[in-house]
């Protein structure tokens, strides 16, 4: 629930704010592993931070999170194709 300053303080911001602070919203959805083969992932490592991908889905709202060796299986797959 908002309160009437927070309600005020929305209709303040510009649409790329809304359209950024509904993202960051949606990290805290983020998954405690990958998608694929169930690696854990651990927010305070830096490298892990910077290497997994994050997959947002608008219609569904959904956040997806993948481990490097995934994605890069996932990248040979299409190659093959």
């Amino acid at each position: 629930m908002m309160n009437r300053k927070q309600r005020r303080a929305l209709k303040k911001m510009s649409p790329a704010e809304k359209a950024l602070s509904e993202k960051v919203a949606l990290l805290g959805t983020l998954p405690p592993s990958c998608n694929v083969c169930q690696k854990e992932f651990d927010k305070k490592d830096r490298k892990m931070v910077t290497s997994w991908s994050v997959v947002v889905r608008k219609g569904a709202q959904t956040v997806r999170l993948f481990c490097p060796e995934c994605i890069e299986k996932t990248k040979e797959k299409i190659d093959e194709r």
